[in-house]
């Protein structure tokens, strides 16, 4: 089962997306900034699945089922009672 783990840095975090065994692991990285108004923060992705090839090889082919599932993580663990709204390169967090 995929993890993830979020690096906080001020304003912004960068949230860790890790598949694998102790020994061999494999991870996308993502850009979260906190918002303002209805929306409580933001996470940016590739925007289409050829940069997601070309940035995680390892996971080509996959770019939807590890965003929906990196930003469901964090949504359960940062803001439970959040909606999520997608755009083509990232998803808010929007307050309910």
């Amino acid at each position: 089962m995929a993890k993830i783990k979020i690096i906080s840095k001020g304003r912004s975090s960068t949230i860790r997306y890790i598949e694998g065994s102790l020994f061999k692991k494999t991870m996308c990285e993502f850009y979260f900034e906190f918002g303002g108004g209805d929306t409580i923060g933001t996470i940016w992705f590739p925007k289409d699945d050829s940069a997601w090839d070309t940035q995680y090889p390892w996971a080509k082919g996959r770019r939807m089922e590890i965003v929906r599932d990196m930003a469901e993580q964090v949504r359960q663990k940062q803001a439970p009672s959040s909606t999520l709204k997608w755009e083509n390169d990232r998803v808010h967090f929007m307050s309910a």
